[in-house]
This record gives structure tokens, sequence and C-alpha cells, in this order.
């Protein structure tokens, strides 16, 4: 993956989204993934102040977040793989409000949770902390680290969402909330395949996946 998806996306949709700056530390990434030990990743030197909005979500969904349980529906990182269906990546983080409120969506919308759950292999990680994962792509299975994956997935903020094929294969990066009425549109796009066939370096997936949303009353056309 390369960090031409997020600029190009911008460019069409991001202002549909909303996150969190990420707290992580990018380092370039070799040809091949290396393995790392795990550790903390370093924060940033100084915190972002939060919005009023931001502030607010963080004292509701805060206690929130110890009521639900989703270890149902996001499997354990371990081993990031397909297994035959779609597949998607959410980096969080802890103090990320709009990552909370995410998974309050997740939790209280019973057509987003099934989704995920039953059509979607779906897996979480803190980019805040540097893990060790076995990740399958196209058939092959490779050591990698959290570190190593924000940077082939360019995350720059969280949540970030990467949707990817059958085979592990990335088809768009998501940077930020959708809301849940958008969320479950953007699991009917991949579902339905309407990605296929399109050249995902150049930005087309994106213009699909925009007219798509206008299609399903998500975003206004502006023309």
């Amino acid at each position: 993956m390369r960090k031409i998806f997020l600029t190009i996306f911008s460019a069409l949709i991001l202002t549909l989204f909303l996150g969190c700056d990420n707290k992580t530390t990018v380092t370039n990434v070799e040809d091949k993934p290396q393995v790392m030990k795990e550790e903390k990743v370093k924060e940033a030197p100084k915190k972002k102040e939060l919005s009023a909005e931001e502030k607010a979500l963080r004292k509701l969904n805060i206690a929130d977040k110890k009521k639900y349980d989703l270890s149902d529906v996001f499997k354990d990182s371990a081993k990031i793989a397909p297994n035959g269906k779609y597949m998607i990546i959410i980096f969080e983080s802890p103090e990320c409000p709009y990552c909370m409120k995410m998974e309050n969506d997740i939790f209280n919308t019973k057509d987003l949770k099934d989704e995920l759950k039953n059509e979607f292999d779906t897996y979480t990680l803190d980019a805040t902390k540097n893990r060790l994962h076995k990740l399958e792509h196209e058939g092959s299975l490779m050591d990698v680290d959290t570190k190593t994956l924000i940077d082939i997935y360019g995350v720059t903020s969280t949540p970030t969402l990467i949707f990817a094929d059958k085979k592990g294969k990335s088809i768009f990066v998501v940077p930020g909330y959708m809301p849940k009425e958008q969320f479950l549109v953007t699991l009917k796009f991949v579902k339905e395949q309407k990605w296929l066939g399109l050249d995902r370096k150049n930005g087309d997936v994106y213009k699909a996946l925009k007219n798509y949303y206008i299609d399903n009353g998500i975003m206004k056309d502006k023309k």
C-alpha cells in the first residue's frame, strides 16, 4: 500500500470522516517487513488540545467502553488473515474519542455488528503499541509489527480502516470515523464488488466509492 491512496482519497471524500491525531512514530519501511520486539510506541511530545465535541465524546464514551464486549466481532490480531472473507483492519488509540464512538456504534447497531461479525474478518490494532503479528497477504504469511503496518498503510490518524479483499490485498483506506449509516453502505460497496476491476493505485476505487455514497444518499452530488 502506498501513501498516494490517502492523498487521492483526501481530495475526494476526506471531509466525511473525523479522526484523532495518531500518537505513533512512523519510520520508513523496507521492501521486506522486519520483525521488531514488542514495545510501546513513543508518544508525541505534546498532546493536541481536544475540541469541545471531542471532549463531550470522550466523557460520554469512556464510561460506555467498559459496558460492552466486541470480542465476538474483533478477532485476535496475533494472526491477521481474511480466512475466505473480506477483511478489515482498524487502527485505534486509547485516547481517541472517535474510536470509542465507532465501537459504540458497532455494539449498539445490530445490522452493523452482524455484518462485521459474519461477513468480514475484522481486526483492531492499538496504534500506540508495537505488537507482533502474522499477516496473510495473497496466500503468503509474514511476520510483521504494528509500526511497519502503520507505515505500509500510511496511517496518520485514528481510527483508520483498511478494507481488503479475500486474499488480504488492500482495496481502499478510510482515514477517520464513519457514521453507522455510512459504515453500512461502505460494507455493501465492498460486498457488491463495486471496486472489482478498478485501478487501486490511481484513485478509481475512491471515485467509485464517492459515487456509491451519492447513489445511496450518504453524500450529496456537488455538480
